[in-house]
């Protein structure tokens, strides 16, 4: 099973960080990447079953939610080529965040796993995690400067 993991330590206590990223309809932390974040359906961004349009063509869809736990899980359901239905099935993507509580920080980590006999979608995911997490840190280091 294909798998991707990335992570990386944010300058910003865990709540605040939560708050930031909680909504999984709002993806404005990360501009560089996603340019536009549609609600699909009349469910909220924390309740499991919520769906969001990603840039026009990556279809996602909450599948667990813990905010005691901070953590978000979600399934991509379509998106173009490499990680197109025909290219990958069942995608479980995990963002989870851990508390640094020696320095009031944030460690952020993000992983996809999939079934594929295909290997594009490894490089494909992986660049778009590390450019997501370094959006994420750039704006909590552009607020502590």
């Amino acid at each position: 099973m294909p798998s991707v993991y990335n992570s990386i330590v944010v300058n910003a206590p865990i709540e605040v960080v939560w708050k930031r990223i909680s909504d999984f309809h709002d993806f404005s932390w990360a501009p560089s990447i996603i340019k536009q974040c549609e609600n699909v359906g009349s469910m909220g961004g924390t309740s499991v079953g919520a769906k969001r349009l990603l840039n026009g063509s990556f279809l996602d869809t909450l599948i667990a939610y813990s905010s005691l736990d901070h953590r978000i899980t979600y399934s991509i359901d379509n998106a173009p080529p490499p990680i197109s239905p025909e290219n990958i099935r069942n995608y479980v993507g995990d963002l989870h965040l851990l508390p640094i509580t020696s320095e009031g920080k944030t460690f952020v980590e993000w992983s996809g796993r999939w079934e594929s006999n295909e290997t594009e979608a490894i490089k494909f995911m992986n660049d778009m995690y590390i450019k997501l997490l370094e959006d994420l840190a750039a704006q909590f280091n552009s607020m502590s400067s």
